[in-house]
């Protein structure tokens, strides 16, 4: 599978569950800047920066599965960067 697929479907995952629950304050941070607009460092960078607010700035609204999820992704967002 390829790893970008994967990195957007656990990004898509915890989209459809903060919908569910009406998580609004992820949701705000994470729309504006997905889906990328395309694969560069920059769309990675960006889409960084919203999952890192995420994590900093509404921890405490996600479930502790939510957490890890956003950390895994984080780790990836990470790595693409760096490429």
């Amino acid at each position: 599978m390829n790893e970008n697929y994967a990195i957007f479907a656990k990004l898509e995952r915890l989209i459809d569950e903060w919908c569910e629950r009406r998580c609004l304050k992820p949701l705000f941070y994470i729309l504006r800047d997905y889906p990328l607009c395309g694969e560069l460092v920059y769309g990675w960078n960006v889409l960084l920066e919203s999952l890192l607010e995420i994590k900093d700035f509404c921890n405490h609204e996600l479930t502790l599965q939510e957490r890890e999820l956003l950390l895994e992704i984080i780790d990836c967002a990470k790595r693409k960067v760096q490429e």
